[in-house]
């Protein structure tokens, strides 16, 4: 057992910070929170004085694609730079790019990641080797492939991380091979983004028709449904109608569909990294998707305006970055955060987004995003005061401490100075 004394402890059950605070960590959960005083230290327990150390859950990003490589400047694994004849070797190339990233997400504190859209065999086995213990990187909640039109995202190319099925049928029956292959959640293309799929750019994708049936087979089989709606508003009512869990990018929205996402206990995946990013690679010259360059800095102020009306209505939001669109770098996920209170958000409503409510939005909020007694030990100890300047979660050196079901991923002095 450890026992961790002296905390500053945001425990992201909705208080405010508590200080002075222990929490006992054995067999990979956390047994006891409280006050010093309440918390017994066992005659076997190590304990560690965290100086007043600022105590968090460990973070969850909702919205990442691990396998693929977010510099537009490298030669591999980057989908639209592999011939097609080479896609068997940039799929291997790309599975062990994901080990490496998979590692430096979760030294980043991201204890939780869910990915959505990739090839199975690739992402189903990484993430089993990681639950396994075989690699180091976040706990991963896999979509494999996404489920998309003729024409829609994810049919750029010839590839295996998409299901191409048109109508109510097709869809329904994508559902179910997905769910028989493994998978942890469902991913729908509702809507396409601006920058690929010219025939569809702005417009919707599915009718809330052809969605409902495999969002209502997702939810009997108990996963969750992740819809890509972006660019059309109307699209993105079609999707809230069918029933789904949660609305990824989800610009523009209008008062109506933000209604309609709080009554229907819809979450919001923002993705805001990926505006500033995109823009960035435009104006570098190494914007892989020609032809969408005036869409990308409309998103911008769709951006601005869309989490504006979230807050509003009181729309759920969850973390999530897009992490491998051109320069939202991997092991870079918290600067969501930073974006989050840069449209409005106060400091700890973006860490809610990022713990309790990304953990609510994959379904485990039974098992982490808050620290209390018999969830597991996913855990961030950093050195500043988020809620004062929440950069301090992006910042590598002030991430001193990150356990993952109370193992240590990365230790900055923490738990080695308690052994001197």
């Amino acid at each position: 057992m450890i026992v961790f004394r002296n905390a500053r402890l945001i425990d992201c059950r909705g208080g405010p910070p508590q200080e002075n605070q222990s929490i006992a960590v054995a067999d990979g959960k956390i047994s006891a929170v409280g006050p010093a005083a309440a918390v017994d230290l066992p005659a076997d327990a190590t304990e560690v004085d965290l100086g007043g150390k600022t105590m968090m859950p460990g973070f969850i990003d909702c919205h990442v694609h691990i396998l693929w490589n977010p510099d537009p400047k490298a030669v591999l694994p980057r989908p639209s730079k592999i011939p097609l004849r080479d896609y068997h070797y940039f799929k291997a190339r790309s599975l062990l790019y994901g080990a490496r990233a998979a590692k430096m997400t979760v030294e980043a504190g991201f204890t939780t990641i869910r990915d959505v859209a990739a090839p199975n065999d690739s992402i189903f086995a990484l993430r089993d080797a990681i639950a396994a213990g075989e690699y180091k990187g976040p706990r991963i909640v896999a979509t494999g492939a996404c489920i998309t039109h003729t024409g829609g995202h994810g049919l750029e190319s010839d590839n295996d991380m998409s299901i191409r099925a048109d109508g109510a049928h097709e869809v329904f029956k994508a559902v179910r091979q997905q769910i028989t292959a493994g998978a942890d959640a469902i991913k729908l293309m509702g809507g396409t983004r601006p920058a690929l799929s010219p025939p569809f750019r702005g417009r919707p994708g599915y009718t809330t028709e052809e969605m409902k049936p495999g969002v209502d087979e997702s939810h009997r089989a108990g996963l969750k449904v992740a819809v890509h709606a972006h660019s059309s508003t109307e699209g993105i009512k079609y999707s809230i109608l069918a029933g789904v869990d949660s609305i990824e990018h989800g610009f523009p929205l209008d008062d109506e569909a933000a209604e309609m996402m709080v009554e229907r206990g819809a979450y919001l995946v923002p993705t805001l990294a990926v505006n500033p990013a995109a823009i960035q690679a435009i104006e570098e010259g190494h914007w892989t998707f020609p032809g969408s360059e005036e869409q990308i800095y409309r998103m911008k102020d769709f951006a601005l305006e869309s989490m504006a009306l979230a807050k509003k209505h009181g729309v759920k939001v969850a973390l999530g970055t897009d992490a491998a669109m051109p320069l939202v770098m991997h092991g870079d996920n918290a600067w969501e955060f930073e974006l989050m209170v840069e449209h409005g958000l106060t400091p700890m409503e973006a860490i809610l987004a990022g713990t309790r409510n990304a953990a609510e939005n994959i379904d485990l909020l039974d098992e982490i995003g808050t620290i209390e007694a018999g969830k597991a030990a996913d855990i961030v100890v950093v050195a500043g005061d988020p809620l004062e300047d929440i950069s301090v979660l992006r910042d590598q050196d002030c991430i001193k401490l990150v356990l993952q079901a109370g193992k240590a991923i990365k230790d900055a002095g923490v738990l080695s100075a308690s052994d001197q």
